[in-house]
């Protein structure tokens, strides 16, 4: 049975190379860093990860499991890394995105969205599971934004995340910003998502910004956290414990102050909620 942690550890951001100077310099702004899982892959680290592991609580977040790609096993290769990163770092919890990046041993470099089908849920659940064997540490599985509908999608994307987490028996990072997108762009209520939702395994929040692009509303990364997601935040604090929340910036990093000030935001908001002591 899926074991949520029992106290929030506060509000981080994620790591980036651009930034890591800042980051060091008012490492005591932030509760903990989120890094990307295959940075630690490699031998020769970046020396600020190192630093950072020794400074502050570390979040994994991973990028290329592909755990939606169907008839294609985990590589040995990445169950193995993970596994050594996994006893390396001492991470409250670890997660992964519900996408495709790998296609017959080619990457995409990209999160590709899977077929909200039947037959996706039960690969992504057969891929978690053996993830899952790897620890006892917490898994996660990350909504992702798609742009487009698969043809051969009979699903809805909250039923779809639904039975993947329940049958997986994993928890949720929910990302809110993806849901704002997804809501826009697709046409539907996100608040009704949430309400379908079982908050009740939601581990981690991602926030980030996001901009109109053609006519089309983007995940970019890059810009202040809007309002409407802050609002979707605070719904989801009222309903269910959050044990950590990562605000996502990977473009537009020049002015630092800025992610700063909006941790302290999204702390407040967490504070209000009493999800943190005052």
């Amino acid at each position: 049975m899926f074991n949520k942690p029992d106290s929030c550890i506060g509000v981080g951001i994620n790591f980036r190379s651009e930034i890591s100077e800042n980051i060091i310099s008012n490492i005591n702004k932030f509760d903990f860093i989120e890094i990307n899982t295959e940075r630690f892959f490699v031998g020769e680290n970046n020396a600020r990860l190192n630093q950072l592991v020794d400074l502050i609580p570390i979040v994994l977040h991973g990028l290329t499991l592909s755990i939606g790609t169907e008839k294609q096993n985990i590589p040995a290769s990445y169950l193995d890394n993970l596994s050594r990163t996994l006893e390396k770092i001492n991470c409250p919890w670890f997660s992964e995105h519900i996408a495709i990046t790998n296609v017959n041993g080619i990457e995409i470099r990209a999160l590709m969205p899977v077929e909200f089908t039947p037959e996706s849920v039960q690969t992504i659940v057969n891929n978690a599971k053996k993830v899952m064997s790897l620890t006892n540490k917490p898994f996660l599985l990350e909504n992702i934004t798609y742009y487009y509908s698969m043809p051969t999608s009979n699903m809805s994307e909250v039923s779809f995340l639904k039975e993947i987490v329940e049958k997986a028996d994993c928890g949720i990072l929910l990302d809110l910003n993806n849901l704002y997108v997804n809501s826009i762009n697709h046409k539907y209520d996100p608040y009704e998502f949430l309400n379908q939702l079982p908050l009740e395994r939601v581990v981690e929040i991602h926030l980030a910004g996001c901009n109109y692009i053609h006519g089309m509303l983007v995940d970019t990364h890059a810009t202040s956290i809007r309002k409407e997601v802050l609002s979707l935040f605070n719904y989801v604090c009222q309903k269910t414990l959050i044990n950590g929340v990562a605000i996502e910036r990977d473009d537009k990093l020049n002015n630092f102050s800025d992610l700063i000030n909006e941790v302290q935001v999204v702390r407040d908001i967490l504070k209000s909620n009493k999800q943190i002591k005052q």
